[in-house]
């Protein structure tokens, strides 16, 4: 037998034991009855109160095994919802910690999928910007000639120089989102850049598209120190963003763009640069997922390539930020946060902003 079977035996006998002595614990009274019938042996209605008396008191065992009974039933049941409600606690605890495991285990697949993405596509451009690289510098070495050839012909000169910018700019461009898909920090020596002059050269660029498709584009220029960013990559942070703002703007009669440089006030605080729009904005099931690449769902703002992972990739080289906020009244607000370069007595703030003080 078994212990439970032997522990279900003793319980069974405790039983039967019980009701016996439950059935006679009512005989305690018949000594005292036939005492009292002894000592009034003739008083037939004074034998009658006390067999009544007896018929009372008889029960009295009988009730107290029952309270006890009854007090240990309660006792039982609360210990079984007690029970009931610690394994209610731990199911709970697993199917949260289930919940949990699952979680991290599709991220975990996602960022393997993505970090094979990545590899692949690290691969590729650099494959691609070998190829892409001899025939620009050979284009930007033959502006440079013609550049001398013509130098008499000063409306040429200023397209050419315009168009060997512009080869420079894309030449930059392409070595450092280089680095960004290689995870790499610029390890390039670079003079600190005014942000002023990376936003009007982005705007330059897309005032002509954005006349084009009819959306009025409104900058507003603060005044703010030198970044410790390269020129082209704050530039290329900016034009990604008024390139994706023109795009979700297009059918739309009253589409305005603002590109903003918010006016320094706190040393050693972030410069700040805006790009809003009053578009469709941007869905809020994605806006967790807005800064990481191919993220595609639908048309508009709703499919993601790389220019958003790419922006925030370039500016996380360089200690910068760039996020997502709701646009009052509607529409989308980029955020582009730069670190200001350091100030030093030799080089103050007035040298940071461009120009020493008049």
């Amino acid at each position: 037998m078994t212990e439970k079977q032997k522990e279900d035996g003793g319980s069974s006998r405790l039983t039967e034991r019980d009701r016996l002595l439950l059935w006679i614990s009512g005989a305690w009274v018949l000594p005292l009855l036939g005492v009292a019938f002894w000592i009034s042996p003739g008083a037939v209605e004074g034998r009658a109160i006390l067999l009544g008396v007896a018929m009372v008191l008889a029960p009295i065992p009988a009730l107290l095994f029952a309270r006890r009974q009854w007090r240990r039933l309660l006792a039982e049941v609360a210990q079984a919802e007690e029970v009931a409600a610690q394994t209610k606690l731990q199911l709970e605890t697993v199917r949260y910690r289930t919940s949990r495991l699952r979680e991290e285990l599709q991220m975990a697949d996602r960022q393997a999928r993505l970090s094979h993405q990545l590899t692949l596509l690290g691969q590729f451009t650099a494959g691609f910007m070998h190829e892409f690289n001899n025939p620009l510098a050979i284009v930007a070495g033959r502006l440079e000639v013609l550049l001398d050839e013509r130098k008499d012909d000063a409306p040429l000169c200023a397209d050419l120089q315009q168009m060997l910018n512009e080869a420079r700019y894309m030449g930059n461009i392409a070595r450092t989102l280089l680095q960004a898909l290689r995870r790499e920090r610029g390890g390039e020596v670079f003079d600190a850049s005014p942000p002023q002059k990376a936003l009007e050269d982005a705007i330059a660029a897309f005032r002509l598209p954005a006349k084009t498709q009819g959306v009025r584009l409104v900058e507003s220029i603060g005044e703010a120190p030198r970044v410790d960013v390269p020129e082209h990559v704050v530039g290329e942070v900016i034009r990604g963003l008024l390139s994706n703002a023109l795009q979700v703007l297009q059918g739309r009669e009253d589409g305005v763009v603002w590109v903003r440089l918010e006016p320094y006030r706190t040393a050693g605080a972030k410069v700040v640069a805006r790009v809003e729009d009053n578009g469709p904005g941007v869905p809020e099931n994605i806006r967790a997922h807005l800064f990481e690449p191919f993220i595609s769902q639908s048309s508009g703002r709703e499919r993601l390539g790389l220019g958003l992972f790419l922006a925030a990739s370039l500016l996380d080289m360089y200690d910068g930020r760039i996020r997502y906020e709701t646009r009052d009244g509607g529409g989308a607000s980029f955020v582009v946060e730069l670190p200001p370069a350091r100030f030093t007595r030799s080089q103050p703030y007035h040298w940071f902003a461009g120009g020493a003080p008049q």
